[in-house]
This record gives C-alpha cells, sequence and structure tokens, in this order.
C-alpha cells in the first residue's frame, strides 16, 4: 500500500513542476519538486530498497523535463543510494539536519543534468554558469522544502509527546 502511494504524489509533482515553473522561478532557478519529493520519500520511509523509488521518481523527472533520458534517474538512484545508506550511519532525524540533507541531494542531481546537458552539447550556457544555478536550485528547494519537513515532522511525533509540548505553554 505504501508503494503505491507515491503514485499520485509523483503525478502531482510533475503537474506543479511544470504548471507553476514560471511562477515560482527566480530568475533561471527553479526548485525541483520531482527532487524534493524524492528525497522526502527517503526521509520518510525506511527500508533498503528505499532508493529504488528515488530512481523511478527520476525517470518521471526524465519524462517530463528535456533533454537526454536517464541522466536525472541515475543521479536521483545516486542520490537515493547514498541518502539511504547515511540514514543507517547517521541520525538524521532533526529538521536542521533534513533541510541540509534536502539541499545537498537536490543539488546533486540539479549538478549532474547541468553537466550532461553540457557534455551533450543541448546548451550553450557556460558550465560555469550552469552550476551556480544548479546550486541555486539546491538552495531554493530546501527553502521550499522546510515548510513540508516541519509539517512531516509534527505528523510522525507522537500524540502524548505533542499533547505534553502544548500543555507546557
Amino acid at each position: 500500500m505504501q508503494r503505491l502511494s507515491i503514485l499520485p504524489l509523483v503525478y502531482a509533482a510533475a503537474v506543479l513542476q511544470t504548471s507553476l515553473a514560471d511562477v515560482i522561478s527566480v530568475g533561471y532557478v527553479t526548485p525541483d519538486l520531482m527532487a524534493l519529493l524524492a528525497v522526502i520519500w527517503i526521509l520518510v520511509t525506511t527500508g533498503r530498497r528505499t532508493f529504488l523509488v528515488a530512481g523511478a521518481i527520476g525517470l518521471a523527472a526524465d519524462l517530463i523535463s528535456p533533454g537526454q533520458l536517464g541522466v536525472g534517474m541515475a543521479s536521483f538512484l545516486l542520490v537515493g543510494y547514498a541518502l539511504t545508506r547515511l540514514r543507517t550511519k547517521l541520525d538524521i532525524e532533526h529538521l536542521v539536519w533534513q533541510v541540509f540533507w534536502v539541499g545537498v541531494a537536490t543539488t546533486v542531481p540539479a549538478t549532474s543534468q547541468a553537466i550532461g546537458s553540457w557534455l551533450l552539447g543541448e546548451t550553450a550556457v557556460p558550465l560555469a554558469t550552469l552550476l551556480v544555478r544548479a546550486l541555486g536550485v539546491g538552495l531554493y528547494t530546501a527553502g521550499v522544502s522546510v515548510p513540508l519537513v516541519m509539517l512531516i515532522g509534527w505528523i510522525r511525533e507522537p500524540f502524548r509527546a505533542r499533547r505534553k509540548n502544548l500543555a507546557g505553554f
């Protein structure tokens, strides 16, 4: 059941990514909602094969974006695997760490897609400009993730602890 719940989320992220790209862009930088969904999914769900869902989200991101098919999927798989392994070694349940890793994990696919499009000759923009834009995508996506990570943290917090925190005020 949990695996099927990702399908409407991927569809919603794809629709938002394609329809709101011009509205939410700052210059040439737009948050990568598909990468955000993949990273949030990895941070929320458990399991050793969670990174495969990130790869499937990367395939969907490749299908809605211009350029070569497979560059995004490979970068999402790589980031998903690294983040899945990192979760087993470090405690990244704190809001600050989750937002930090969202920023890092969304910068890597944006960078790899920028380098891939530059190497394949799909863009005439200099590589340094593409890398700065990829960094901007990661920072902007990390900023967009703050309310989502907070909301997920509040939902996952046990009811008793939530009531105890509210009684303290």
